[in-house]
């Protein structure tokens, strides 16, 4: 065995020697004249080959294990990035919400003033005989077609007294309104 050994060990020199590996100078020699006619270096070829073909095949499922890894963390990523989105959006929608509900609130409060304010105009048009829908101003009005400016109708006795007189200044003489007397008005 040492005779047929002396050439496969000259050939891994030379080819270690020239800066190769030992698996590459091993299937060089399998593959040169000496792999034919050596039959322990014909083994050791199909040793390579299967070998190889083994390294082969675990690189790939190597690389397909790393694609799916790699997909499967660009999918967590997306699942991650929708998630923050869906949680930015319901947080935006409880914004509108919230925001949503203090105008609802204004609204009404604005809508109570409304009722109130046309309340009041309703009994000064009554306390002044006016229209109380238009106070004369509208010609298209059902109710005066436009004739009904203060005066127009009797003047209601109660709301004149709510509403007028406590404006009016009191005359000597005259009996007490009940109103505050107008503040007088001093230069300055």
């Amino acid at each position: 065995m040492s005779a047929m050994s002396d050439p496969l060990l000259d050939g891994l020199q030379q080819h270690l020697a020239a800066g190769g590996n030992v698996q590459d100078a091993l299937a060089g020699l399998a593959q040169s004249e000496l792999g034919q006619t050596d039959p322990a270096l014909g083994l050791l070829s199909q040793f390579l080959a299967r070998r190889e073909q083994t390294l082969e095949r675990d690189l790939e499922v190597q690389e397909n294990e790393e694609d799916r890894l790699e997909a499967r963390a660009r999918l967590e990523e997306v699942r991650r990035l929708e998630e923050a989105r869906q949680l930015e959006e319901a947080q935006r929608q409880e914004r509108r919400r919230a925001r949503l509900e203090r105008l609802r609130l204004r609204l009404e409060e604005l809508e109570d003033d409304l009722a109130a304010c046309q309340a009041r105009l309703d009994e000064l048009a009554l306390a002044l005989g006016a229209c109380p829908s238009c106070w004369g101003e509208d010609a298209g009005c059902r109710l005066c077609r436009g004739r009904g400016r203060p005066g127009f109708l009797r003047p209601d006795p109660e709301a004149f007294r709510r509403w007028i007189v406590p404006a009016l200044p009191e005359r000597e003489g005259s009996p007490p309104t009940g109103g505050a007397a107008a503040p007088e008005r001093t230069a300055l």
